[in-house]
């Protein structure tokens, strides 16, 4: 019993508490100014919908009531996290009415990718706003940032100080893509080619980052997809490519591969940086063990992850059964 309560809780707490212990050595308060948030749909908070309109119900039927700009019936990690911090929701970068970047940005847009895209969004359906495209928004961001503020533009009541920079949180929850794009076409081992490269990118950006002030980083790994209903669909195997949960065995393998590597990585880049904290957060494990022991959180929960695992509707688990699968089964 004890454990199962520990579940249902570790999600909702587990980055708040990584961050807490490990925002700032030395100082166990959270004191971050803002948030950066760089990725995919995971973490969209908008910017996907404000270059492309288009977006209509079901999404955000829950929580907003009406579409917010996420690939969700309601909110997502990254909402959660900043609520945790005392700060609004972050607004997209891309959204031209109603920001306010005083507490950060997000640059994440849906479909994105790490590496840029060799094709058009309206061919793959790939996000054009790269992890590198979304490096050099951020970067101009700041520039008109300090431009701003040393002009005394108008407009500065929306922006953060000249100082956030340093005072922020930077988060990364990207390479799904990169990942999943590409393993109907041409298999799983050729994916896991160009993987190295895909991690390499990420260490690169937080370089890039903490040469222009930034200090702490968060990066959020990547999920079990051999077990997600659009990867088992889209896939072809046979019965002996799943494991006992239902699961793509080469699929998570390559998972495994991509997640170790990402977190060695992350250690290296953690000893070149001086002063910086490069915070890995395992959230494969988490997910994992939902797919596995889904009755361990709730009757409820159970009956979700089963028919989202056997339901054929576009949004699976991806979209509106995805984030209710997180309210309900971790109580976030």
């Amino acid at each position: 019993m004890a454990s199962d309560i520990n579940r249902r809780r570790s999600f909702s707490l587990l980055v708040l508490i990584i961050v807490m212990l490990y925002g700032h050595k030395g100082d166990s308060k959270c004191d971050f100014e803002a948030i950066f948030n760089f990725g995919d749909s995971n973490s969209d908070t908008g910017g996907f919908w404000a270059a492309f309109p288009a977006q209509s119900g079901p999404w955000g039927m829950t929580y907003f009531k009406k579409p917010a700009g996420r690939a969700s019936d309601g909110r997502l990690i990254i909402d959660f996290l900043a609520k945790s911090l005392g700060m609004p929701f972050l607004s997209p970068y891309l959204q031209s009415i109603g920001s306010d970047f005083r507490h950060g940005a997000n640059f994440a847009t849906l479909a994105s990718t790490v590496l840029l895209p060799n094709t058009s969004l309206f061919v793959s359906g790939i996000s054009p706003f790269s992890l590198a495209i979304q490096l050099n928004q951020m970067k101009q961001f700041k520039v008109n940032v300090d431009e701003s503020h040393s002009l005394d533009r108008p407009g500065l009541k929306i922006l953060p100080s000249k100082i956030v920079f340093g005072k922020s949180l930077y988060t990364f929850y990207i390479g799904q893509n990169d990942f999943t794009s590409n393993l109907a076409s041409i298999g799983v081992e050729r994916v896991k080619l160009y993987l190295p490269q895909v991690i390499g990118q990420i260490a690169g950006t937080i370089k890039e980052i903490y040469g222009i002030g930034g200090r702490t980083f968060l990066v959020l790994n990547l999920a079990p997809v051999g077990c997600y209903p659009a990867i088992l669909t889209g896939y072809t195997h046979t019965d002996a490519d799943l494991d006992k949960y239902g699961c793509l065995i080469p699929v998570n393998k390559a998972v495994k591969y991509y997640n170790t590597l990402l977190n060695k990585t992350l250690s290296q880049t953690r000893t070149e940086l001086k002063n910086a904290t490069v915070i890995y957060l395992d959230t494969h494990k988490i997910l994992l063990d939902l797919f596995q022991h889904p009755k361990s959180y709730g009757t409820l929960c159970h009956n979700l992850i089963w028919f989202s695992c056997t339901s054929t509707d576009k949004f699976s688990i991806f979209g509106i059964l995805r984030n209710r699968i997180l309210l309900f089964c971790f109580h976030i």
